[in-house]
């Protein structure tokens, strides 16, 4: 899985740390500065660090982040630069709608605007690796236990995790776990199926 550089703007604190948290949980490494950014570091120095060991950047777009002229502060052109000179993916994830900046508008957003668990799903999506992965990448016994707690886990945000992991690593053994999933009991759960579903088994 890949490590993700998470670029906010401060009122969307909460927003960045939840989905930094989901993220983790299906596997990847994400990077925010709320929580790796350490006590006495330069913030320019840290970022330019977080996001050169990055393979994804997302920039969380909102009202917030637009009017509190954010995003050119912090895209400043050298970190832009960065960014174009390593080839690292920039991917926008709209919290809710507002005017895109001028450098974001040609790419596809994850849309959160409808739900938590639509713009999760669609990010999961653009996330997950071209190529396939080795089909035995889990041992068995392990990749079975995933599958149980996929159906099983009392925590949903758990359920989630394993359900996307068997996606991610064994594709062809997901799509009944996806379908078991379509009826949880959470939202959350039920919609990335959904989405997932559609997207790949349709």
């Amino acid at each position: 899985m890949a490590t993700i550089f998470i670029s906010h703007a401060s009122r969307d604190d909460s927003f960045a740390k939840q989905l930094s948290e989901d993220l983790a949980l299906v596997g990847h490494t994400p990077w925010i500065d709320d929580l790796d950014i350490q006590p006495g570091h330069s913030i320019i120095s840290s970022i330019q660090n977080g996001i050169t060991r990055s393979r994804h950047v997302i920039v969380v777009l909102s009202v917030a982040a637009i009017s509190s002229s954010w995003v050119d502060r912090e895209w400043k052109e050298k970190l832009w630069d960065t960014i174009n000179n390593q080839k690292i993916r920039v991917i926008p994830v709209l919290r809710e709608a507002c005017d895109t900046p001028p450098f974001l508008r040609t790419l596809r957003y994850a849309d959160f605007t409808r739900s938590y668990a639509v713009g999760f799903a669609q990010l999961c999506i653009t996330l997950k690796p071209t190529r396939s992965q080795v089909p035995d990448i889990i041992d068995r016994d392990f990749l079975h236990a995933i599958e149980h707690a996929a159906r099983t886990h009392h925590d949903d945000h758990i359920r989630l995790a394993c359900a996307h992991t068997v996606w991610s690593c064994r594709p062809d053994r997901a799509k009944p776990i996806l379908e078991d999933a379509l009826h949880d009991q959470r939202d959350v759960v039920r919609i990335h199926a959904q989405v997932l579903l559609t997207e790949f088994y349709n």
